[in-house]
């Protein structure tokens, strides 16, 4: 074994050992810390919620587009009517 082939074992495990720490920290609730000590941030308060609702949102428009895909034709035609009736009732709503 060579040098070169030496430095690289010890990087990898270096970036190995690196990798496993920081998921026990995130396993067991310790913070983690990048490499001069500083604590990484996490998402907290008012933006994770709002990250929270933003993922609420796209899984149910992800819902609707799959019954969408899945419905027979003339079904899903008739409801894309009713919610165009209905946002065009809500825009008369909000215009007033």
């Amino acid at each position: 074994m060579g040098t070169f082939e030496f430095i690289l074992g010890i990087i990898a495990l270096s970036t190995l050992g690196t990798f496993l720490a920081n998921w026990q920290r995130a396993k067991y609730g310790y913070p983690i810390t990048d490499d001069f000590g500083n604590e990484v941030r996490r998402e907290t308060g008012t933006r994770a919620e709002a990250h929270e609702a933003r993922i609420e949102a796209l899984e149910k428009r992800l819902a609707v587009l799959e019954r969408i895909a899945t419905d027979r034709g003339i079904e899903t035609a008739d409801q894309i009517e009713a919610l165009r009736d209905l946002s065009s009732i809500r825009d008369k709503d909000l215009a007033r």
